[in-house]
């Protein structure tokens, strides 16, 4: 076992005893980590959220042993007033009104990834954006890992509890971490950014929780607003005017697609080529091997979910692209198979974004599956007018929809695309984007049967 840090040493002495509340304990079981680490730190948890025990189950299972206050499907002014600290989890706006009440109070009201950034001894590298975020993050990890560097993984990424790694980072360690949005909003709070900032794209995304495009913008730019005159920002060359408006003191790299200018093995698009430029520059600021990065790069196999290439029988090639939930972002993706044969399943919940764009980009699609949802019946209409020939019934089973545009696919002599990229969220059927995508894989072995091979 590695012996605990100087840090962490600080943070035990500080929080022995004392009550922290855990808003948010999430179906990701995003607050896990929070629990665990304070509760070896020797304070008094008490974990609420609003979903209840039904919902949180796999999350509560994995908290069993630890000696827990919950308050479940509901929120007490109480638990707020009477902790000693809050820890808010990303989902949770900071207007909740029993926050808004703890901070007037003078209750410190914290989130985990700027907890650990201001705490971290080591160097932290941020990577934020509406797409590219993740796959960024892991070239960038992975870079760093192929040349033994000593790195960790960390963010917004599921399954990854970042706060741990506060008990033995040392001041060698590098973070590598995606960071969403809303992880952003505590850097605003603490007034820090990360002194290596990565900022992808931005394009417009969750206004279902946002009241405008200019205050989500406004949670991104935490990645670089309060960097200093030795710290590094690379940014796409398309956020060059937002980004100058501001007048970072950091030195900024802007980037392009053209700026990697090698074949990958396994990736396509411009989009990836546009990723692994960003990655390819954080390396040279890192004083990398340039050799052994582009190796690297040109061999990165891409993240589940995100336009992969899950399986092929004959001339059919089904793509998992769940992660795409805006229209943008399926936009993005059609870019990448504009001159491929394209089943397209498209359908689900509504952000309020804009999809013009998105409907314009479906003329290089063969067939339209579709599936129910808020953002469904908003393009409908539009689809109706424009697609008609093109479209399905709307289906309420994942599973149907599938096997229509197995069936369309048959009907085909070509080499078909089914490409799952719905343009939407989840949350009409499923937990989140993740558990969508297992299930359509879920689906796709059942229909092909256990003998095919899988990606």
């Amino acid at each position: 076992m590695k012996k605990t840090n100087l840090i962490y040493q600080t943070i035990k002495k500080r929080y022995a005893g004392k009550k922290v509340l855990i808003v948010g304990l999430g179906i990701q079981g995003g607050g896990l980590g929070l629990v665990k680490f304070f509760t070896k730190v020797g304070s008094q948890i008490t974990v609420t959220d609003k979903k209840t025990p039904v919902d949180l189950k796999e999350s509560l299972d994995q908290l069993k042993e630890y000696p827990i206050n919950y308050r479940l499907g509901q929120h007490c002014l109480k638990d707020f007033l009477s902790a000693n600290v809050i820890f808010k989890g990303p989902s949770v706006p900071w207007t909740l009104p029993e926050i808004v009440a703890a901070k007037k109070k003078g209750v410190p009201v914290k989130m985990e990834l700027s907890f650990v950034a201001k705490n971290f001894p080591g160097k932290i590298i941020g990577i934020t954006g509406t797409r590219g975020k993740s796959t960024t993050t892991m070239m960038i990890y992975q870079i760093l890992k192929d040349q033994k560097k000593p790195v960790l993984l960390g963010g917004g990424l599921p399954g990854i509890s970042t706060i741990n790694y506060l008990q033995t980072a040392t001041k060698n360690s590098l973070l590598v971490m995606e960071l969403s949005s809303w992880a952003l909003s505590g850097f605003h709070q603490e007034k820090i950014s990360p002194p290596i900032a990565v900022f992808t794209s931005f394009y417009p995304d969750h206004l279902n929780f946002y009241q405008s495009l200019n205050d989500y913008l406004f949670d991104k730019k935490a990645i670089y607003l309060y960097q200093k005159n030795k710290d590094f920002l690379i940014a796409n060359q398309t956020l060059k005017k937002t980004i100058l408006k501001d007048r970072p003191k950091s030195r900024i790299f802007f980037y392009q697609g053209k700026d990697f200018n090698q074949r990958f093995a396994y990736l396509s698009g411009q989009h990836n080529q546009e990723n692994a430029a960003a990655a390819l520059i954080t390396s040279q600021i890192l004083g990398l091997n340039k050799e052994k990065t582009l190796k690297t790069l040109k061999n990165f196999r891409g993240l589940p979910f995100r336009q992969q290439v899950i399986a092929k029988k004959n001339n059919f090639i089904f793509i998992n692209d769940t992660t795409s939930t805006t229209p943008t972002a399926t936009e993005v993706c059609l870019k990448t198979f504009a001159n491929k044969d394209v089943i397209l399943i498209l359908g689900g919940n509504s952000k309020n974004l804009p999809f013009n764009n998105l409907v314009n980009a479906l003329a290089t699609v063969k067939k339209i599956v579709l599936l129910d949802g808020s953002f469904t019946k908003e393009i409908l209409p539009t689809l109706k007018i424009r697609y008609r020939q093109k479209i399905t019934p709307i289906y309420s089973n994942l599973e149907e929809a599938v096997k229509k545009a197995y069936q369309l696919a048959k009907e085909s002599s070509k080499k078909i695309y089914i490409l799952f990229s719905p343009a939407a969220t989840s949350f009409a059927m499923f937990k989140n984007e993740f558990d969508r995508g297992q299930r359509f894989n879920q689906i796709v072995k059942k229909i092909l049967g256990d003998k095919i091979q899988f990606n």
